[in-house]
């Protein structure tokens, strides 16, 4: 039997909420959660288009922090990434706080998230117009993962950038070596900038010595060159939530067990146990500020001069070389068979909305 979010939720929230006090935001997202997949949301008719089978099916809720609902999303998303692509290899660089700054968050995260951001991008333009053969303007997608693998505090981001730059000229420039910027010197400007915006949003800095001291980390993985491996990354770095259901594992009077990935140790996948109450604090201290955009783009991929700068790129690049595979891809259409059958395909016929009891008209 699948172990869902909102089996835990509704076993140890109420156990939670006499411990610890919830924001608005942490009390909607588990309202959402509680009631997706339920008769709560309305449910939809589905059709098979062979034996005429019907099939229920219940409304999902659509909140991003629900495991549940991002499946249909994360293709949507990628389809609509698939135009920017372009035909270089791409570098995934990922930009971690140190821990000591984890505190920010309990009360003020829209500026901490907001702070990390704009260090990054920062940090970025400032080697990319100090590069020693050619200076230009770069491109970014960022995407912000507050949490590690045991569903602790881990704050960084994900960016994964195209391998050229934009001249003031217009002139498109490919980065052929292997590496972007080195990372120990990409670590020690990180750390100066990222302490800059803090104090420009007026947060008290904990422990400021040590940040001073420590090395920041920045870490660089291999090169991506191929649009669809550029697509997959996309799609597992974006819409990743903070926990995949597949990995609940047990829910007892003990708590809740849950598999995890030991990065630290030896890489193996392990297990571990937490109260109720522990599991739900952890998985509520990742519910973002209402609004705040989690995925941004930078430079020539922001969305106010994407389109214009990324034609004048293809039009140069479709002179140095001739275009000898596809730039699109095309989308996969879900395809959901009928059951009954095993033949046909399931349409939606129609949407039953939920009318509560007592409310005849809705």
């Amino acid at each position: 039997m699948s172990l869902h979010l909102s089996d835990v939720l509704t076993r140890f929230l109420p156990d939670y909420q006499q411990h610890y006090a919830m924001n608005w935001q942490q009390q909607a997202a588990c309202k959402h959660i509680l009631q997706c997949r339920t008769l709560a949301l309305g449910q939809q008719l589905w059709q098979c288009d062979n034996c005429q089978q019907q099939q229920v099916v219940y409304c999902s809720c659509r909140d991003r922090h629900c495991p549940r609902c991002q499946g249909q999303r994360t293709r949507d998303w990628i389809e609509a990434q698939a135009a920017n692509l372009l035909q270089v290899k791409y570098f995934h660089l990922v930009f971690t706080l140190p821990h000591e700054l984890n505190v920010i968050s309990q009360y003020a995260p829209e500026k901490l998230y907001k702070s990390l951001f704009s260090a990054v991008w920062q940090t970025l333009s400032k080697f990319a117009l100090q590069h020693r053969k050619s200076t230009g303007e770069l491109g970014m997608t960022a995407v912000l993962h507050t949490w590690g693998q045991t569903l602790t505090q881990h704050i960084h981001l994900h960016c994964l950038i195209p391998g050229g730059m934009l001249s003031k000229a217009e002139r498109w420039q490919v980065i052929d070596k292997g590496y972007l910027f080195p990372v120990k010197a990409l670590s020690t400007v990180f750390r100066a900038k990222m302490l800059q915006q803090l104090r420009d949003e007026k947060l008290s800095i904990p422990d400021k010595d040590a940040l001073l001291t420590t090395p920041w980390t920045v870490f660089s993985k291999a090169c991506l060159c191929k649009p669809q491996t550029v697509l997959r990354y996309l799609g597992r770095y974006t819409r990743k939530g903070v926990l995949h259901e597949s990995r609940l594992q047990r829910i007892s009077a003990e708590g809740v067990s849950f598999s995890y990935r030991d990065y630290r140790d030896d890489n193996k996948r392990k297990a571990m146990t937490l109260s109720g109450p522990e599991f739900i604090r952890r998985y509520l201290s990742h519910v973002l500020p209402k609004g705040f955009m989690r995925i941004r783009h930078y430079g020539l991929l922001a969305n106010r001069c994407r389109k214009r700068k990324l034609t004048i790129i293809r039009q140069q690049e479709a002179q140095r070389k001739p275009k000898d595979e596809a730039t699109a891809t095309e989308r996969e259409t879900p395809c959901w068979r009928c059951s009954h059958c095993q033949v046909g395909s399931l349409h939606l016929a129609s949407v039953i909305a939920h009318r509560p009891e007592g409310n005849p008209d809705g």
